[in-house]
């Protein structure tokens, strides 16, 4: 096999609607390298491995032939499984430095759901509703085997041989602070992860602790990746599909618009994150879809504050609310400088 035979493998998830997260495998001689593994299944006796094991034996392998496996970011429908496979296997777990932020707060997670909850609270969601919104990693939290870190912490720039070919590790922050892609130059064949969607945006959320802007850093990512011009891509959910560029140009147009939208309503008065978030996504009815609308438009609101275009002021109440201060074009295709304070 080469590494143009790498295998995608659906596992199945369930979670806030997660269906099923992608496993590709690569042969690596008479070894696999595996790109992420999806999550422990405690319903199930096995945890889950079956299904994880079948995949492989799909691709001609078994689970003895794991050598290697490489998260490309740290979020427990792509991270999950690792504990259990590193135990079952011997295999080393190769991460980005900065998942050891994700690891942080899956060890001490009541601390991340007051952070999250202090965030809420300064951004005007009531007290029922963000106590509910924090709640948001704790329904994650049973679907992980094991809090495990990298046993080899990538920074971008690595190159891995798999299968006597080379693979770049490409930093790609935005989705996640400690998102990498793996890049086939022979192959012009791209491992996305969640950072590269077929159909879908991905979700660029603001937490404080993380990126204290991370929409820019997703679109800097994104132009990093369009200047490899990838043939084919494997993402992290979905199936393979061409047309990189095309696909990243129609996600950039997707977050201009937004951006544009959320610095219109900004114009016309002062608002709140919450309040925006309302105006532009609607108010979700499911728990995760709200908490997700109220993280991506904090995403939005950290860009436009780093351009210059809206400022913050704390009401009478106590919470944030955000007004415009300048007029200056949003330039997506601007380089990542040092960003200010959160929001």
């Amino acid at each position: 096999m080469s590494a143009a035979e790498a295998v995608s493998v659906a596992l199945p998830v369930g979670v806030n609607g997660v269906e099923s997260v992608t496993m590709t495998v690569i042969p690596d001689g008479d070894h696999v390298t595996i790109v992420d593994c999806g999550v422990w299944r405690p319903d199930l006796p096995d945890g889950g491995v079956g299904a994880l094991e079948a995949g492989l034996e799909g691709a001609g392998y078994a689970l003895r032939d794991v050598s290697r496996i490489v998260v490309t970011h740290a979020h427990i429908d792509h991270y999950g499984m690792a504990g259990r496979l590193m135990e079952l296997t011997g295999a080393p777990l190769l991460m980005h430095a900065h998942t050891d932020l994700d690891c942080e707060k899956y060890r001490h997670p009541d601390t991340a759901r007051a952070r999250r909850r202090d965030t809420y609270a300064d951004h005007g969601v009531s007290e029922t509703e963000r106590t509910d919104l924090a709640d948001h990693l704790t329904r994650w939290l049973p679907y992980l085997h094991s809090v495990v870190e990298a046993s080899q912490r990538l920074r971008g720039g690595e190159v891995l041989t798999i299968g006597g070919e080379d693979w770049d590790v490409v930093h790609t922050p935005g989705h996640s602070l400690g998102h990498v892609c793996l890049w086939s130059p022979t192959r012009e064949l791209l491992l996305s992860g969640d950072h590269l969607l077929p159909g879908i945006t991905p979700p660029v959320t603001f937490e404080r602790g993380f990126d204290a802007d991370p929409l820019r850093s997703y679109l800097d990512s994104l132009r990093r990746i369009a200047d490899l011009r990838p043939q084919l891509v494997h993402p992290g959910h979905g199936r393979p599909f061409g047309d990189a560029v095309g696909r990243i140009e129609a996600i950039l147009r997707n977050k201009l618009r937004r951006l544009e939208r959320v610095r219109a309503a900004i114009r016309e008065r002062p608002y709140t994150v919450t309040e925006l978030a309302d105006l532009l996504v609607a108010k979700a009815i499911l728990a995760h879809q709200r908490q997700l609308a109220i993280s991506e438009t904090l995403a939005h609101i950290a860009y436009l504050r780093w351009s210059g275009a809206v400022e913050r002021r704390t009401r009478s109440d106590g919470v944030y609310e955000w007004y415009a201060t300048g007029d200056a074009p949003l330039d997506v295709k601007s380089g990542l400088r040092a960003a200010p304070s959160a929001p």
